[in-house]
């Protein structure tokens, strides 16, 4: 046999030969031609271990790459099916006029009664109101049963509603206690609950003492409580520029005077007359970064208290009764979320 015949036969059927350091191989007996080849990316016959290494490690990572591609394919497909079906079942569902939508405490909402007010009421976005797609039948569901749970709220609270009403005359009633005495009622339920409210109604005329450290915040409100006024001890102590010469900050709701939740909160816990406790506040006028405010009231305006500026109130109270109310939706529709007040659709993520 030729020489040249033998070295085709050698890269055909692959001997192998290794040099000194025991890294080089010019064909690897378990290689095929067709790898080799794809390895050998200079074309000079020979390729390392470490090439052949890597190339079995790529080609590894690429199988299990197109397993999981595989595996999240088939778990789309599953879901997609599973939607279908889930959708089959709400068609079959909200196709039945005589089905029931929801109940609510005091009555029921039929798929029938839904549909009657997609048609007379559609949205601009409804393409077939005679034919609405599950979103669009649950958003109604979801309005409807609001609309009457906040009836059955005020009814209980003595604020007759008519529930068997049309949405429109439901409706009607419940705007007329919302804007009527309703509102009245839910400022003073509020104000029983929680009577720091009328204090955030209420005008406050504030001073304060700001400095740089805690130490002197502390030591300027000592000399206060010791007898000095606060506008003394302001003019002598405080940063410039912060506040009035003698320490004002001026008359107005918490809230409206700038200053933080940590402050506001700071403020209902005193009357006139008295100082907080120093607060730590960031600050580009401080040539330390921080500022140390101790407040002063000096007033609280009861005369001028206006609950409107923090109302209104009743959506407030019927949104905290409504909470409460379990409501049962036909599952192949949706479930209740009580926190929300909607609908959820029974779609997989």
């Amino acid at each position: 046999m030729s020489r040249r015949i033998l070295l085709l036969a050698l890269l055909v059927f692959g001997a192998f030969a290794c040099s000194d350091d025991g890294n080089v191989v010019t064909i690897h007996t378990e290689v095929l031609q067709e790898d080799f080849e794809a390895v050998d990316a200079d074309d000079d016959g020979v390729v390392t271990r470490d090439a052949l290494d890597r190339d079995a490690e790529l080609a590894a990572e690429q199988a299990a790459l197109a397993e999981e591609e595989a595996a999240l394919e088939a778990e789309r497909a599953e879901r997609a099916a599973q939607r279908a079906e889930q959708e089959a079942l709400a068609r079959a569902v909200f196709e039945d006029g005589s089905a029931v939508a929801a109940s609510f405490p005091g009555g029921q909402l039929s798929v029938a009664q839904v549909r009657a007010s997609l048609a007379a009421s559609p949205t601009s976005l409804m393409d077939d109101p005679q034919n609405p797609t599950h979103e669009e039948f649950v958003s109604r569901l979801t309005s409807m049963l609001q609309l009457r749970l906040a009836a059955v709220a005020l009814d209980e609270l003595g604020f007759p509603v008519d529930i068997d009403a049309s949405d429109e005359d439901i409706n009607a009633q419940v705007q007329a206690h919302l804007e009527g005495p309703f509102e009245e009622f839910a400022q003073q339920r509020s104000i029983a609950e929680d009577p720091s409210i009328e204090r955030l109604a209420t005008p406050h005329c504030v001073s304060a003492l700001a400095l740089t450290t805690e130490a002197d915040a502390i030591a300027a409100a000592q000399r206060v409580r010791a007898g000095e006024s606060v506008g003394d001890v302001a003019a002598d102590v405080n940063l410039p520029n912060l506040t009035q010469s003698d320490g004002a900050i001026g008359c107005g709701l918490p809230f409206d005077l700038g200053f933080s939740n940590e402050m506001v909160l700071a403020l209902l816990e005193i009357n006139p007359g008295e100082l907080t406790e120093p607060i730590l506040l960031p600050s580009a006028a401080s040539p330390t970064g921080e500022l140390w405010v101790v407040m002063h009231l000096d007033d609280v305006q009861r005369d001028q208290a206006d609950l409107s500026a923090i109302g209104p109130f009743a959506g407030r109270v019927l949104t905290e009764i409504m909470v409460g109310y379990e409501v049962a939706v036909t599952p192949e529709l949706g479930t209740w979320d009580p926190s929300s007040l909607r609908v959820s659709m029974p779609y997989l993520p």
